[in-house]
């Protein structure tokens, strides 16, 4: 009886820590999930090649052995990236693998990041970072959280200048 008492009142303070967050939690998963749709021009060909060769091909070094998943209207992924935690010696630094997934709709592409795992022995979901009632808490974490959130925010944006299309220049005949 005392652990399922200890079971109730462990997860409801687990969900009020997470509803503190300034984060976007998938109600769902229960995950870190940064969601924007954004409405675009052109036809689902034409906006698969933009996002490919405008933002994939520049966004990452080699973006094959990014992609999970590929086809007319849906690209998924998955990428590392690391954090500072103001250390001069960067190999102690820790790195964030995370899981995109673009898809495109007729009029619309929708964007999902997710999946932000500490890239440890063991994996461990940056999500317990969150958690300041955890004994291992370290202030440090709060960084490393707006930092994801600062980076989330840095690729949407990048995103979305990418998959606007070319102006064309018309040439003046004279």
């Amino acid at each position: 009886m005392k652990r399922l008492v200890f079971l109730i009142v462990t997860v409801l303070m687990a969900g009020s820590v997470f509803a503190q967050s300034s984060l976007p939690i998938d109600e769902r998963t229960e995950k870190i999930a940064f969601k924007k749709v954004i409405p675009t021009q052109g036809s689902i060909e034409e906006v698969h090649n933009r996002i490919y060769s405008n933002f994939l091909n520049s966004y990452y070094k080699n973006v094959t052995s990014v992609l999970n998943q590929t086809d007319e209207t849906v690209f998924k992924g998955k990428h590392t990236f690391q954090l500072d935690n103001g250390d001069p010696v960067k190999s102690k630094w820790p790195w964030v693998t995370y899981h995109f997934t673009i898809e495109i709709r007729d009029g619309r592409v929708r964007y999902v990041l997710t999946d932000f795992m500490q890239k440890t022995q063991s994996a461990h979901p940056v999500e317990e970072w969150m958690n300041k009632e955890d004994p291992q808490y370290q202030p440090i974490w709060d960084s490393y959280l707006e930092q994801i959130a600062a980076f989330a925010k840095d690729w949407g944006t990048q995103f979305e200048e990418k998959l606007q299309p070319e102006k064309v220049i018309e040439e003046e005949e004279w």
